[in-house]
């Protein structure tokens, strides 16, 4: 089992510098930066700090998504970064969360997902793309990046298996029997489209925390716990949030602040607490707890086929002792 972290620059860069540090010292085969342009530093300059202090691992974006910038800008940076550190670049896309959010618009729809997928591809292969109308025209240094997709709904499922290289999943310690219905949409869509199902590499992301009890584990992450609630924006997604919640749900969405963006202690957090989802938020794709609960859930991922864990950091109260738990979570597999 690969493990990976996901981090962000925010107050201190040194903090970031050594959350990364830190997981590569341990051996993690994965760094990856959220995209939360409004709330923390840039994703690619912050990407490239990541590929100098970890000089072995696979690097990505944790994610972006469309609208954010154009398709030509995100495959040059990635492309350049992939250069810079001698091929060890992937991308992660998804519809959109904090960045549409401070943008003021709603995620991309399947469609234009679809259609972000296409024009990278070509792109980072090198070919020109039309896209709206107009010629895109290809790049110079053009390098050829593994595209991953998040996906939750059976739309977003069967498109990851169609056209990506990989797949990201959300799982936590409480659900990951969740995860087989999932990654068999994924692998039916990829033997549905003429492709290999095996060929499609599977990521899970949890909001990890390494504790000695589950409630230690569950105040770390309160900043991520709140991002739980960002999930259920479309109404396939809201239909499955019990009555009692939906409404609470909704006024998260609403007053959500995309510049607080998974920050420890802040605006979010309270606004959680305040309309009383914590508990309910706390049972999703969070794996809290002890070292031997971490053990369990990455020998469960493997019997799954997953290839790679990634614990989530940025709205982490402390990160690096869960580093270090999922490296001693991994020896004792």
């Amino acid at each position: 089992m690969k493990l990976g972290i996901c981090s962000m620059w925010g107050d201190r860069l040194e903090a970031f510098r050594e959350e990364v540090r830190l997981a590569s010292d341990l051996g993690f085969e994965l760094i990856t930066v959220g995209d939360s342009p409004a709330g923390w530093h840039e994703l690619y300059v912050s990407l490239t700090l990541a590929a100098l202090e970890a000089p072995e691992a696979t690097l990505a974006p944790l994610v972006t998504s469309p609208f954010m910038r154009h398709p030509l800008v995100t495959a040059s940076a990635l492309s350049t970064i992939d250069d810079l550190s001698g091929g060890r670049v992937a991308l992660g896309l998804a519809t959109g969360g904090s960045t549409v959010l401070a943008i003021g618009r709603p995620p991309a729809t399947q469609k234009e997902i679809r259609t972000e997928l296409s024009a990278l591809r070509e792109l980072f292969a090198g070919r020109p793309v039309e896209l709206n109308g107009a010629e895109i025209k290809p790049l110079r240094f053009a390098r050829q990046i593994p595209i991953y997709y998040s996906a939750f709904g059976p739309k977003a499922l069967a498109l990851a298996g169609e056209q990506a290289d990989g797949v990201i999943l959300f799982a936590g310690d409480q659900h990951v029997d969740t995860l087989k219905d999932r990654i068999g949409a994924v692998r039916a869509a990829a033997q549905a489209a003429g492709r290999d199902p095996q060929s499609i590499d599977i990521w899970v992301v949890s909001f990890a925390s390494i504790r000695p009890s589950r409630s230690e584990a569950i105040d770390d992450l309160k900043a991520f716990i709140v991002v739980n609630g960002m999930a259920f924006r479309t109404p396939e997604l809201l239909a499955r949030v019990p009555t009692q919640f939906r409404g609470k749900i909704k006024e998260l969405h609403a007053r959500y602040d995309p510049t607080e963006h998974v920050v420890v202690g802040g605006k979010n957090v309270a606004l959680m607490e305040e309309l009383g989802l914590t508990e309910f938020l706390a049972d999703f794709d969070t794996l809290a707890g002890p070292v031997e609960a971490a053990t369990d859930m990455l020998r469960e991922l493997e019997a799954l086929g997953v290839s790679t864990f990634i614990a989530a950091l940025p709205g982490h109260a402390a990160p690096l002792e869960t580093i270090r738990g999922l490296a001693q979570a991994r020896s004792a597999m």
